[in-house]
């Protein structure tokens, strides 16, 4: 009794998928104040950019080191609300908890465990000296899978940068919105800049799509559009989905999807209907359906530029 909870939302698919690897979702939603957003400062040296591993089940995974200490495996996910951390590195590389009074983390399904809230020294990715802002949410949990040391959520990373996810190329890197700020009057090639939808007490990117529902940008999903699976018919889902509370929820593969995304249209997209999750749960654009594009997130305008990968190569 009287223990504090945030509500805390990670989607984490720890299952096998038939015969296939292990799969990882992160969401996290956070109730918290609103905050307006940050300019940069001369006092922060932009990171330069390094290069993501794509590895099946696990996410886009960047070398990472706490506190100089690694590297370890963490995962970029634009859609976590924070910088998660297990309970080993933790450990390791001695991070201090903020607070010894734990919260809440609720799972997809509203299953939860707890979590602790936590304070960095240095994060930095691709070498030691790398290093990232880090001023955002970070959490300790022990909901992770053995073998992904940490979620890195580049919002609350990299905060006040921008940063630049380019899937086909496997690249990273953060920016000065104020320096290269993106503009809705320049868009790119076979791309789109939208909006920045932001939710009441949160950062985390989502985006409007041409059928008025509101889609979170999710490069911790493996999944494609991710919807509520509304059939009554008791079919089985074709995962096996244990989620970072401890909780169960089914997937299952549907029919192609075709939407939009500002003046970006996008043709058969891969679709995944979930059933057993939290009512909370948004819609959701995952690596599935963003492994062709280069975003740009600029959080600053509150824009988001989405370009294809010839786009991306001719720039």
């Amino acid at each position: 009794m009287g223990r504090k909870r945030i509500l805390l939302s990670v989607i984490l698919l720890v299952a096998a998928i038939g015969n296939g690897a292990a799969s990882v979702e992160a969401a996290l939603f956070q109730h918290r104040r609103n905050s307006a957003p940050a300019k940069t400062s001369p006092s922060y040296q932009i990171p330069h950019a390094v290069y993501f591993r794509d590895v099946a089940g696990r996410g886009l995974i960047v070398r990472t080191w706490v506190n100089g200490t690694g590297p370890f495996n963490f995962a970029i996910d634009t859609g976590a609300g924070a910088i998660l951390i297990s309970q080993r590195v933790s450990e390791e590389a001695r991070v201090a908890r903020r607070s010894e009074r734990a919260v809440s983390i609720a799972g997809l399904s509203g299953a939860s465990r707890l979590g602790y809230p936590a304070s960095l020294q240095s994060l930095a990715i691709g070498d030691v000296t790398n290093n990232l802002p880090a001023r955002g949410e970070v959490m300790i949990t022990a909901g992770l899978p053995s073998d992904l040391d940490g979620v890195l959520d580049p919002t609350e990373a990299l905060s006040p940068l921008g940063y630049t996810i380019d899937i086909p190329q496997k690249e990273f890197a953060a920016f000065d919105p104020n320096v290269e700020s993106l503009r809705a009057s320049r868009t790119p090639v076979d791309g789109a800049v939208v909006a920045w939808v932001r939710e009441a007490h949160g950062r985390r990117p989502f985006v409007m799509l041409g059928n008025g529902d509101r889609a979170l940008l999710d490069t911790g999903s493996s999944l494609g559009l991710v919807l509520r699976d509304s059939s009554v018919s008791g079919r089985p889902g074709d995962y096996r989905v244990r989620d970072v509370g401890g909780g169960q929820v089914s997937s299952r593969r549907a029919t192609t999807s075709n939407i939009a995304i500002g003046s970006l249209s996008l043709q058969k997209i891969p679709t995944d209907l979930v059933s057993g999750a939290d009512p909370d749960v948004p819609v959701m654009l995952g690596l599935r359906a963003l492994r062709p594009f280069r975003m740009r997130f600029d959080p600053v305008h509150r824009l988001i530029e989405i370009a294809s990968d010839a786009t991306s190569r001719r720039n």
